[in-house]
């Protein structure tokens, strides 16, 4: 069946977890018709850093050639989690210079932090998690994220024990020097028409009410934060209701 909108969807994970967050969802998405790819941010860490161009080159790959230039779907990208800060430096790398690599239609926060530009992760996090955080590092590392928190949490929001271990298994151990590097100084798609906020659970509501604000679209799910594992074919709903929006603004 063809999609209602034919743009590519890049679905970017958190740098805290793997690609197996958006696999669900881009499995659904693909069985109705999408073209969707999921770069893949692990075994980024293993050396020094900077390593905010890292993420940026797994993303955004090989220069395009003429031919892909003339082929090339226009692209929605979205970012869950800690992949926020990374969207609008990834857009302008795909959009700006003298011979563009993609035409870049929407931009999707998806219970995403927004961008901080020339701040660190560690600058913009709220002051009791920065120093959580600092406290929890051994050796310049810190334990993977879901030893953050609580067992139990994980436990609630990924109820099946296999898929749980498969999750867990993909969370890396990330070095405290990426949480201390600026962020690229690149600032979200300022066109409301491009840029829309996935809320996805309740804890990132605070974040959807500062990017509805300054004028951006807002979605919200009654779900909870890792619900694209859990539940892909609500969020593969709201990401095609999205990108039928921003493809309707694009024409």
């Amino acid at each position: 069946m063809p999609a209602l909108n034919q743009a590519e969807l890049v679905l970017v994970h958190s740098p805290l977890t793997g690609d197996l967050l958006w696999q669900p969802v881009a499995d659904a998405l693909r069985a109705r018709g999408r073209t969707v790819s999921v770069p893949s941010l692990t075994g980024l860490f293993d050396g020094e850093g900077p390593y905010y161009p890292k993420l940026l080159d797994a993303v955004t790959g090989r220069p395009a050639t003429d031919s892909d230039r003339t082929s090339a779907l226009p692209v929605v990208l979205v970012g869950h989690s800690g992949a926020g800060p990374l969207l609008p430096a990834l857009r302008a790398r795909l959009t700006q210079g003298h011979r563009p690599l993609r035409t870049v239609v929407g931009t999707v926060y998806a219970d995403a932090q927004w961008p901080h530009p020339w701040q660190s992760w560690l600058e913009a996090a709220p002051p009791p998690l920065a120093e959580q955080l600092r406290e929890l590092a051994e050796d310049g590392s810190l334990p993977p994220w879901d030893a953050w928190f609580p067992e139990q949490v994980l436990i609630e929001e990924v109820p099946d024990p296999a898929l749980r271990e498969r999750f867990r298994a993909g969370i890396p151990r990330l070095p405290l020097a990426y949480f201390e590097e600026p962020a690229p100084d690149a600032a979200p798609d300022p066109d409301h028409a491009r840029t829309a906020y996935l809320r996805l659970s309740p804890g990132y509501e605070e974040t959807a009410i500062r990017a509805e604000a300054i004028g951006h679209r807002v979605l919200r799910r009654t779900s909870h934060h890792l619900s694209p594992l859990t539940d892909p074919e609500s969020t593969a709903d709201a990401l095609e209701k999205l990108a039928l929006r921003f493809s309707e603004h694009s024409d």
